[in-house]
């Protein structure tokens, strides 16, 4: 699937909008017929628009990405805000509901920029701008009251159920990022539950590698500093607010963190 940045005339209007239901942080009604997006194409442009506006207007820019491989039914792929972006070791994770939905990922650190150009980036290029990875998990939130009924086109316009990320602790190296892993959950010490995780790509890397050259076909790049993640190895959990969590990655790890209401 291929898409193609498609600006059209109510592409700002419908960022202003959604940069403004995330100030709510209640989520709310659709975006209006007379600025919503139709194609793909155009949704991009409204992540595009709400990554100026939060730029100019707040300095806020894109600290990482979420990307996965396009398939017929959907296509992954949307910015990540500094303001949503967070140190799990730096103390307590804001929220604003009890109970936060996550998901176990991989974030990829790029440590040396990868900016747009003609020809596409082979995948070994890819792998030498890749300073490291760390374990992390993405907070997922939707604008929408009723996500069920909005057109695909709106969910990625949408940042595809983004709401930020969380940083955990480095692993020893990219490489070591598997294709699967038992993913453990315990809050407050005690485990709760336990799942075969699976990346839904196989391999971890394959997002990161879509990613970066459908960014460099769009005119974009990625900077050194960000993040990639490109899929749960567990789908969403459930956790709640106000209490230790510990998710254990298989042999890699333990990401801990709090989230605070």
């Amino acid at each position: 699937m291929q898409i193609r940045f498609e600006d059209y005339p109510g592409s700002v209007d419908a960022a202003r909008f959604l940069v403004a239901a995330r100030d709510a942080g209640i989520a709310g009604p659709r975006l209006p017929a007379a600025c919503r997006p139709q194609s793909l194409g155009q949704a991009f442009a409204v992540q595009q628009r709400t990554a100026e506006l939060l730029r100019d207007t707040r300095q806020d820019g894109i600290a990482a990405w979420k990307s996965a491989l396009p398939s017929p039914e959907k296509t992954v792929v949307a910015p990540i805000y500094a303001s949503g972006t967070a140190d799990a070791a730096a103390g307590p994770v804001a929220v604003r509901t009890d109970v936060v939905r996550i998901e176990p990922e991989i974030a990829f650190e790029i440590a040396r920029n990868l900016p747009p150009r003609d020809t596409p980036y082979t995948n070994a290029e890819i792998d030498a701008a890749v300073g490291g990875a760390r374990l992390a998990l993405e907070v997922l939130g939707c604008r929408y009251a009723a996500p069920e009924h909005a057109s695909l086109p709106e969910l990625l316009a949408d940042h595809m159920f983004n709401q930020g990320l969380v940083l955990g602790p480095r692993i020893a190296s990219p490489e070591a990022a598997p294709g699967s892993m038992t993913i453990t959950l315990s809050v407050d010490g005690a485990e709760v539950e336990q799942h075969a995780g699976i990346h839904p790509n196989d391999h971890p890397k394959a997002g990161l590698y879509w990613l970066v050259n459908f960014l460099r076909e769009q005119g974009l790049g990625l900077s050194a500093g960000q993040h990639v993640i490109t899929g749960s190895y567990a789908g969403f959990l459930d956790v709640p607010a106000n209490k230790d969590v510990d998710l254990a990655y298989g042999e890699l790890g333990v990401l801990r963190v709090r989230f605070g209401k």
